[in-house]
């Protein structure tokens, strides 16, 4: 049975891995026309020989930055946690530390589903998220048993999970890193052979902050 699960687990990882980024489509900049009020002109109007040609204005161009994969050394460590029978692993550099789960969490009203609430610790507040909701399991906080909370490097956003299974030394062979951006630019790559989502931790921080769940709505 574990072989047939690992096989799934391969090919669900690496189908998200050749996701094709969509094609992005930039909207032309629509000119404007201002009515002329013909009744306000005076009877006698005086015109200058020349006319002076006014450049338009250079509204410049936001760009948006290109989706870059993490980078580590050859050798970097992992952290593995566990949740709704799936495993993940965040690099150490990214993790900004583990604390427990407890009964002093806030919920706060108005926040997307997955978003269970705020925590204190240390005279910081965290906000934490329900994992499995967030990556839409089919679980969530009211059916699993989360014990701790994984912060995302910086941030003030923690992942819940409910095992801590351990770190790891691993070797970037040992990933099958992500090329393009795709629809989960959070997925780094797959740990190879624990058929696990490798975080993508910075792009991960940015949908939390946007609101989005792991399918970007």
């Amino acid at each position: 049975m574990k072989n047939h699960n690992d096989e799934a687990m391969a090919e669900y990882f690496s189908s998200m891995l050749n996701e094709k980024t969509s094609t992005q489509v930039i909207d032309s900049p629509v000119s404007e026309t201002l009515p002329v009020n013909v009744a306000g002109l005076p009877e006698q109007l005086v015109f200058s020989e020349k006319t002076e040609q006014i450049a338009p204005t250079q509204v410049p161009v936001e760009t948006k930055k290109a989706w870059k994969n993490i980078e580590v050394e050859n050798e970097f460590q992992v952290l593995f946690f566990e949740l709704s029978g799936l495993t993940f692993a965040v690099p150490l550099t990214d993790l900004g530390g583990i604390h427990h789960l407890d009964d002093s969490m806030n919920v706060l009203i108005g926040k997307p589903p997955w978003f269970s609430g705020v925590m204190t610790h240390n005279e910081s507040l965290f906000n934490i998220v329900d994992t499995a909701k967030w990556i839409n399991t089919g679980e969530s906080a009211d059916t699993l048993a989360y014990s701790h909370y994984i912060l995302l490097g910086a941030t003030q956003w923690g992942l819940s999970c409910e095992k801590l299974v351990g770190t790891e030394t691993l070797t970037r062979s040992q990933i099958k890193w992500r090329e393009v951006q795709g629809k989960r630019p959070w997925l780094a790559g797959m740990v190879k052979e624990k058929m696990c989502a490798l975080i993508h931790a910075e792009e991960l921080v940015k949908l939390l902050n946007s609101g989005m769940n792991i399918h970007g709505n």
